[in-house]
């Protein structure tokens, strides 16, 4: 087996660890604030939206901070930093006492963790560009694994056990997957002297490679909208369901059904994305997305909110694996870690952003009212890539996957 395969192998068992214990306890994060004391149902729909943003915020600003360290000293560091940061995050979060230290947790959980863009970086920089579309696209389908796993898994033991130990399990997932990148990753890394660093180095030449503005602000974009319902979500299942013994375990099991279709379909669109092409299928991904958000408004029953669930992540499949890999391959080697770093900020600012204008609009015009806005952004992302991010580059003839050629 190949030196990159090893550590994408050892990477994507990590990604799927981190994730699974994010998104353990993460979609209860309504309850647990009622649990630590905001009871009236507005004031929920609120906090849910700062505490979920919380994190954005600080990512947003410590992302490119992080990206260019892991230049200058390698990316699995990076990871490993994510991953123990993310181990002291989440043990703090099960002792949280009120609202605002679990306010003060998320914001130190954004300035330490970033598993996802970590990883991202790491594999992009390891995995051959001809097959950038397949690695990320792989990795991907690690998230929305653990984002499927973790809530089917979560909720029954939340109804069983509580919040405060579905914490303290999560922090146990983000030891083990820090330990497999401590002792399955081998990363080819040697930091550019100064004689030897290219003259366009640094954040100013991420910044003007053509197209990149382009597709971080598509990021942006796609960010905002998934992230406008994810704060009352799980508030907007128990509407429908009912508060009852076994809520957690439906809230688990709905976002359990996307974060499946999801991981299939990030597993198949990422190859698909190298052959048919990253420009194209990120547009379809958008449309596509864009209807299925505004089927939520009309739903009427649990079932119908699980076969959305479904469609819709199917949508979200094709956009981020083929949004990473527009970045991969217009960004320079030895830049990697910056670029990644910048996106990681304008994912952040997105999640913020969305999170924050969700809980604000689901307290003022009903829980239904993000899933407008959610289709709404989804669609102007759409619009985003087809005005400004430019084409892929033409294959070699006979290689579907090869390597591209300059467009001339």
């Amino acid at each position: 087996m190949s030196s990159w395969k090893r550590t994408f192998h050892a990477a994507f068992a990590a990604q799927v660890c981190s994730i699974l214990g994010f998104s353990l306890a993460m979609p209860f994060m309504p309850f647990y604030i009622r649990q630590l004391g905001i009871t009236q149902e507005a004031a929920v729909a609120c906090w849910s939206g700062v505490v979920n943003g919380a994190a954005g915020f600080t990512m947003a600003l410590f992302g490119p901070l992080w990206g260019m360290v892991a230049d200058r000293v390698g990316r699995r560091p990076m990871v490993l930093r994510s991953m123990y940061g993310g181990v002291l995050v989440l043990l703090l979060m099960a002792i949280a006492q009120n609202v605002y230290q679990l306010l003060a947790f998320r914001l130190l959980q954004g300035a330490l963790t970033g598993t996802i863009a970590a990883l991202v970086a790491l594999v992009a920089s390891e995995a051959p560009r001809e097959r950038a579309g397949y690695a990320l696209g792989v990795m991907q389908s690690a998230v929305f694994v653990g984002f499927s796993a973790g809530p089917l898994i979560g909720g029954p033991l939340a109804d069983a056990l509580g919040y405060r130990v579905m914490f303290a399990l999560s922090s146990l997932l983000l030891l083990a997957g820090g330990l497999l990148v401590q002792f399955g990753v081998r990363e080819r890394f040697a930091a550019a002297s100064g004689s030897s660093r290219p003259e366009r180095d640094g954040f100013r030449a991420v910044l003007a490679a053509q197209g990149f503005i382009a597709a971080v602000l598509v990021l942006l974009s796609l960010r905002y909208a998934n992230s406008i319902s994810a704060p009352t979500f799980a508030l907007f299942v128990e509407q429908m369901y009912g508060q009852g013994r076994l809520t957690n375990t439906v809230v688990g099991a709905l976002n359990a059904v996307g974060g499946f279709s999801a991981a299939v379909g990030a597993f198949l669109l990422g190859n698909l994305s190298d052959r048919w092409g990253h420009k194209r299928l990120l547009v379809a991904s958008c449309v596509f997305g864009s209807l299925v958000s505004l089927g939520y408004v009309f739903v009427g029953g649990v079932w119908q909110l699980g076969a959305l669930r479904l469609l819709f992540g199917l949508g979200a499949a094709g956009i981020l694996p083929a949004a990473n890999a527009i970045i991969r391959h217009i960004t320079e080697d030895h830049n990697m870690g910056r670029a990644y770093g910048l996106t990681t900020s304008a994912n952040s600012l997105g999640w913020m952003l969305g999170s924050l204008s969700g809980g604000e609009v689901a307290a003022i015009y009903g829980l239904r009212a993000p899933f407008v806005l959610m289709a709404i952004g989804i669609g102007l992302a759409g619009l985003l890539v087809v005005c400004f991010v430019r084409k892929d580059p033409p294959r070699k003839p006979g290689a579907p996957g090869g390597e591209p050629i300059a467009a001339s």
